[in-house]
C-alpha cells in the first residue's frame, strides 16, 4: 500500500481570504475516501486554508514521506500556474515520489501539460474516484499505467493517453473522505462549520460560456437515501452547520429532488443548505418550494447571467427575464435567499447598456447579485470563438471571472471596472435591499443575508485595491500562446517580445 498526499496548492482568492472563507476541497475529499477504502494511507493538505509559503508546504510532505502526491483545485485556468509552480518544488525536493495533476483545466490541456512539465508525471481526465486508485495502485506495484482508464502518462520521455473513463454510474459506491477534512477551518456566513457536498454532477443545459457540462458528460445523481445519509454524518459526526452543493443544476430531475428533500425533511438535520438552481426550475418547483424551506435550503444560487432575451438564447440558457424575475419573487414569497450572477461581456458593454442593466438589475430584484466577466477558457465554445487578439488580461492568474479578460470596444477596462462597481454599490445600497436586512421576518436569513453584505463589502474593497495597484492589462493583439493549449487556443501570462 502507498502512502498519499492530496493537496490543494495555495491560490486564495481575494473573495476567499477578505470575505467568503475557504470550502473543503470536495474534490480531493471525493478521491480520498476511495483511496483510503482501498487500504493506502492519506493525508488531505488544503493549502488555500493554510497559505504556507512553498518552504513550508515541502517540509511538511517530505515529513509524511509519500509514495505519491496528487494535486488539483478547483479554480480551473486560475489555478493552474500556482499547480505548476508547486508542482516544480515538490518535484525538485522529491524526484522519485510520483505527481499526479486532476482537474477541469488539465483534463483539456492533458497532453500538453505531460509533454511540457517533466514535474507532473500523470494527469487523471474527468472524475477521479476509480481513476486515482487504479492509478496508485499501478504506481504502488512499479507497472505502468496503461491499464488504466483515465490518465495521460508519461514513460521514460514518451506521453502516452489512455482510452477515458466512462462516466461514473453509481455515485453511490464512492463515499467521501470526511475524516480526512482540517475541520475548524472552514466557516462560512457566520452560521458555523462548513462543508461541500454534491447530489449531482453535470448539467444538461449546454451554455456556451461554461465547460462544465462537457467535464461530467451527463447528468446523474446519488440515490436521495445515500445522499441524506452523507448531509446526516456531516451533521452528527462533523457537527457541519451549513452545507453548500456544489451541483451545477441541483433539480435537473424534479422527482429525485423532491426525494431528497423528502428525507432531508424526515431526517432534520438543521443545516442551512445552499444550492445551484435555474430559475427556470424555481418556477417549474413553485409548489415544492415549501418543501426547500422546511428541508434547510436558505440559499438558491441562479445563473441569470443576461436579463436580455436575445442574449439569453444565444448562451442557450432556459431563463428569459420574465422567468428570472418570477424565480425571484417565489424564493423571497418562501424566505429563500436569491443570488443571481450576471455576466458581463456577453453584450457589446457601453455606459449605456450598463445603466439599462442596472435597471433591469432593479427589476429582478434579487437579494444579492455577482458580477462577475466572460472568462474565454479554451475547452468552452465562447473561448472557442474569441479572437485572441481580443484578450487583454496576461496573468491566467486573474482569469477567475472576478476580472475582466477579453477587450471590450465601447470602454477602457478601468470604465468598464468603475461601471461594475457602481452598479453592485447602487443595487445593494437600493432602499428596498437595505430595508430587508432589517425587517427580514426569517431570523436565519436575516443573519445570513447581513453576514454575506458584510463580505460582499470586504470583497468589493480589495477588488477595488487590487484593480488600483496590481491588475495590468495587454494592448490589443500583443499576447504569445500558452504552449499547454492546441495552437492558437488561449494565450500565455507573458507578452510577445517586440
Amino acid at each position: 500500500m502507498s502512502r498519499v498526499i492530496l493537496l490543494t496548492p495555495a491560490r486564495r482568492f481575494i473573495a476567499n481570504r477578505f470575505g467568503l472563507g475557504y470550502q473543503i476541497p470536495l474534490g480531493l475529499v471525493l478521491i480520498g475516501g476511495p483511496l483510503l477504502d482501498a487500504g493506502h494511507t492519506v493525508k488531505l493538505i488544503d493549502n488555500d486554508l493554510y497559505g504556507w509559503p512553498l518552504a513550508r508546504l515541502v517540509a511538511d510532505i517530505t515529513r509524511f514521506q509519500p509514495d505519491c502526491i496528487l494535486l488539483g483545485h478547483t479554480g480551473s485556468t486560475a489555478a493552474h500556474t500556482t499547480c505548476l509552480e508547486t508542482a516544480v518544488h515538490l518535484k525538485a525536493a522529491l524526484p522519485h515520489v510520483k505527481i499526479a495533476y486532476g482537474g477541469v483545466y488539465p483534463t483539456y490541456a492533458a497532453e500538453s501539460i505531460l509533454q511540457n512539465h517533466p514535474a507532473i508525471d500523470a494527469v487523471v481526465r474527468g472524475e477521479g474516484e476509480q481513476t486515482a486508485v487504479e492509478l496508485v495502485n499501478a504506481w504502488a506495484s512499479e507497472g505502468d499505467c496503461a491499464a488504466v482508464a483515465g490518465v495521460v502518462w508519461r514513460d521514460h520521455g514518451h506521453v502516452h493517453t489512455n482510452p477515458p473513463r466512462p462516466p461514473i454510474q453509481d455515485l453511490d459506491a464512492y463515499r467521501p473522505g470526511w475524516e480526512l477534512v482540517d475541520w475548524p477551518g472552514y466557516k462560512l456566513f457566520g452560521v458555523g462549520r462548513a462543508a461541500g457536498m454534491q447530489f449531482s454532477r453535470g448539467c444538461p443545459l449546454t451554455c456556451t460560456y461554461c465547460g462544465q457540462w462537457m467535464f461530467w458528460k451527463k447528468w446523474r445523481h446519488r440515490s436521495p437515501q445515500n445522499f441524506v445519509a452523507q448531509l446526516t454524518t456531516l451533521a452528527h459526526e462533523y457537527d457541519v452547520k451549513i452545507v453548500w452543493l456544489a451541483d451545477e443544476n441541483f433539480a435537473a430531475d424534479r422527482e429525485a429532488a423532491r426525494e431528497a428533500l423528502s428525507l432531508l425533511i424526515e431526517a432534520d438535520l438543521g443545516l442551512s443548505l445552499n444550492l445551484n438552481m435555474t430559475a427556470a426550475d424555481v418556477v417549474r418547483d413553485a409548489d415544492l418550494l415549501p418543501l426547500y424551506k422546511k428541508a434547510g435550503v436558505d440559499y438558491v444560487v441562479m445563473g441569470v447571467e443576461s436579463l436580455e432575451d436575445d442574449v439569453i438564447s444565444a448562451i442557450h440558457k432556459n431563463n428569459p427575464f420574465q422567468v428570472s424575475k418570477e424565480a425571484v419573487r417565489l424564493l423571497r414569497q418562501h424566505n429563500i435567499i436569491s443570488l443571481a450572477n450576471i455576466i458581463y461581456g456577453l453584450e457589446d458593454e457601453t455606459a449605456g447598456r450598463l445603466g439599462r442593466k442596472l435597471r433591469k438589475l432593479l427589476a429582478l430584484d434579487a437579494d444579492i447579485v455577482n458580477a462577475v466577466y466572460l472568462t474565454p477558457h479554451f475547452w468552452t465554445r465562447d473561448g472557442r470563438h474569441t479572437d485572441p487578439a481580443h484578450i487583454i488580461q496576461p496573468d491566467l492568474a486573474r482569469w477567475t471571472y472576478r476580472n475582466q479578460v477579453i477587450h471590450t470596444p465601447r470602454l477602457s477596462p478601468t470604465a468598464l471596472f468603475l461601471g461594475v462597481k457602481l452598479t453592485e454599490a447602487l443595487y445593494h445600497l437600493r432602499p428596498r435591499g437595505v430595508t430587508r436586512l432589517v425587517w427580514q421576518s426569517d431570523g436565519r436569513v436575516r443573519r445570513i443575508m447581513r453576514s454575506s453584505l458584510l463580505v460582499g463589502m470586504r470583497v468589493f474593497l480589495a477588488e477595488i485595491a487590487e484593480f488600483l495597484t496590481a491588475t495590468r492589462f495587454a494592448p490589443l493583439g500583443s499576447m504569445a500562446w500558452l504552449p499547454d493549449m492546441p495552437h492558437g487556443r488561449i494565450p500565455l501570462s507573458v507578452i510577445r517580445e517586440p
